[in-house]
């Protein structure tokens, strides 16, 4: 069915030439225009078949979150019966001026004398888009205890440990090895834990993992120099034994592909990297004895959704990237200055975990990663949600979950080296 009815912001006031819903149809007009010399008129809809009448406050026009107008009409009881043929929901119109719009609803409602009003609500999708959403939930990220930024800062070789060295006998042992000499024990001992009994922690148990800390040295797997490959293949390699580090006393040793090397450590400067990864480890593996493997960390999902009236072309994400600066400043600035942001305070809540210092008020230090697009089509809501996480069993855990200081000296740990 062709048909030339007003949408948007047009009438049917009998002059104004309004666009045909139909491809391919001429123009019209809809209505009875007013006589110029009277403020009444009478209409043709009665007796004319699919001819309307606006009512007289038709159409009504409401800009909120998206422009909707509603036109109301008066025609023929079976004409309005042809029109909702054609006015379903989703269909696509067009105004005078140009604007595209998308039924929402058609309802008919019979009256007296043969004649039925006519209401068509549709929404704009040329203008006034909904605004866009936004959203901010915590998220436990699940990391392992060793990823903890109580121990990992500690744990992990930063690129002055590829410098930085002990020299054991002539042979330099790179704080980068230390390190991971402490982290495998550490893996060693997860496998295996056992009562961390007051001894254990002094040191002092052959067998215990820990045990390799001893008169202030800990071993080290350094490589072999005069290591061949055995022309068999079939050929054992030996375990590593000890080295004392000389070149001199290489003589004699096994073809293994590691020696055993005991690193002297000072325990008594509580600034020393070192020192300060094995009190970390220490506390850690007390930790992982009472269970604490996966202790709560806690990261931010954001959101951010955007409204268009056509598919736009999508961002496949899975990259590091700064959200803030890309969402509107009025999603994240508390003080809509431009100036701040909502993750300002953080180092100032939990430096632990969120300053990358780890000292109260320090910069913030937070990786972000984009992840791709969805596409859904819907018509939503804004909130903030607030949240807090409380445990009926047991104690939050108050070094791992601590609004105090990140440690920077061993003496800062529990349990010393």
């Amino acid at each position: 069915m062709a048909f030339t009815l007003p949408f948007g912001f047009n009438r049917a006031d009998g002059t104004t030439v309004l666009p045909s819903q139909t491809n391919g149809l001429v123009n019209g007009t809809a209505g009875t225009a007013s006589p110029a010399t009277s403020i009444t008129k009478s209409g043709n809809a009665a007796t004319v078949a699919n001819a309307v009448e606006e009512d007289f406050d038709s159409p009504e026009i409401e800009r909120a979150e998206q422009a909707t107008a509603q036109h109301r009409f008066k025609t023929l009881y079976q004409s309005a019966l042809n029109y909702l043929q054609v006015l379903g929901r989703g269909t696509f119109i067009t105004d005078g001026f140009g604007n595209r719009w998308r039924i929402l609803s058609s309802k008919m409602q019979a009256l007296k004398g043969g004649m039925a009003s006519l209401s068509v609500t549709s929404e704009s999708i040329s203008f006034d888009s909904p605004p866009d959403e936004f959203q901010c939930v915590p998220v436990e990220l699940g990391v392992d205890i060793m990823k903890h930024p109580r121990y990992s800062w500690a744990l992990l070789p930063y690129v002055s440990d590829q410098s930085s060295h002990i020299t054991v006998g002539n042979t330099d042992v790179y704080y980068t090895q230390i390190k991971e000499s402490i982290v495998k024990m550490i893996q060693s001992y997860k496998d295996s834990p056992t009562y961390p009994g007051a001894s254990t922690w002094i040191g002092t148990v052959q067998g215990m993992v820990l045990a390799q800390i001893k008169n202030g040295k800990v071993d080290v797997n350094v490589p072999n120099p005069n290591f061949t490959t055995p022309a068999d293949s079939s050929t054992k390699i030996p375990d590593p034994v000890y080295w004392d580090g000389q070149t001199s006393t290489l003589t004699g040793k096994p073809n293994c592909q590691y020696f055993t090397v005991s690193v002297p450590v000072n325990l008594a400067s509580a600034s020393d990297p070192i020192v300060i990864a094995l009190a970390a480890a220490k506390e850690m593996l007390y930790k992982i004895w009472r269970g604490e493997d996966t202790p709560p960390v806690t990261g931010y999902e954001i959101t951010w959704s955007q409204y268009y009236f056509a598919p736009v072309f999508l961002n496949p994400g899975n990259y590091v990237e700064n959200p803030i600066g890309i969402i509107p400043a009025y999603f994240t600035d508390p003080t809509q200055t431009g100036t701040h942001t909502i993750f300002d305070y953080l180092t100032y809540w939990n430096p632990q975990s969120f300053a990358q210092n780890g000292q109260f008020g320090g910069q913030l230090d937070m990786s972000c990663l984009r992840k791709p697009d969805e596409v859904d089509y819907q018509r939503t809501w804004f909130k903030i949600t607030s949240k807090w996480i409380c445990s009926p069993v047991g104690h939050w855990d108050e070094d791992l979950l601590t609004r105090n200081n990140r440690p920077i000296v061993s003496t800062d740990y529990k349990f010393q080296a």
